[in-house]
């Protein structure tokens, strides 16, 4: 059995899986309170399945972009999990898990999550190449990306009358939470199967904004 972990941002998503296969789900909004609400759910999730941490064989976790305190949730149980059952521990950006359900349809696919009031970030998907993450001002969204793109994620609703405005845009449903721990198990599956293997004693989440880390700093500081 693999546990896929999500905590990338206020909609949290935890899944059991079994060689790729989703054998059980639990999503939920959590506002700032990932790490009150994690552990329990991961118990939760267990017990539905009637089967111990021990029957654990990986870890698939989320590793953002996405809020700060709320990836190092998620990343540092994944991280002590691994650990201590030494098993893989697998890790699949956050934006991959968004485009997932739209690859295949002929067009770009670009993910979007929410990087503040007037940024998003953007996972931009071309054929079969990697995709590229980057911060994007609101404004400037548009005219950075193909014009026939299909736009999908959580980051969507911050855009929506900016994509509304543009004829010919396609936009996929915004009505969160847009993740699924069953599309990060499966993602994760198939890089474990290619050998993707993550170390847990050095793998933290992924920050494209430098002010994330250093508002961090500066709060754990003061404390």
């Amino acid at each position: 059995m693999e546990l896929a972990i999500d905590t990338s941002t206020r909609f949290a998503s935890i899944g059991m899986s079994n060689n790729g296969e989703l054998a059980a789900e639990l999503t939920w909004r959590s506002d700032r309170n990932h790490s009150v609400e994690l552990t329990p759910s991961i118990i939760s999730l267990l017990r539905r399945l009637d089967i111990s941490v021990s029957d654990l064989e990986a870890i698939c976790i989320a590793s953002g972009p996405g809020g700060f305190s709320a990836l190092r949730v998620g990343m540092s149980t994944a991280k002590s999990m691994a650990m201590s059952l030494e098993i893989p521990l697998v890790s699949v950006g956050t934006l991959n898990i968004e485009a997932q359900p739209y690859l295949g349809l002929g067009s770009t696919v670009c993910a979007l999550i929410g990087a503040g009031r007037t940024r998003v970030y953007l996972g931009e998907f071309k054929d079969s190449s990697e995709p590229a993450y980057r911060v994007v001002a609101h404004e400037e969204l548009l005219a950075s990306v193909s014009p026939d793109s299909i736009f999908c994620g959580e980051g969507v609703s911050q855009v929506a009358e900016l994509l509304d405005s543009e004829p010919g845009v396609v936009v996929a449903e915004t009505q969160g939470p847009t993740r699924r721990a069953g599309v990060l198990a499966s993602l994760g599956y198939e890089q474990l199967q290619q050998g993707k293997i993550a170390d847990a004693m050095t793998l933290e989440p992924l920050y494209l904004r430098s002010s994330q880390v250093n508002m961090a700093n500066r709060t754990w500081r003061n404390r």
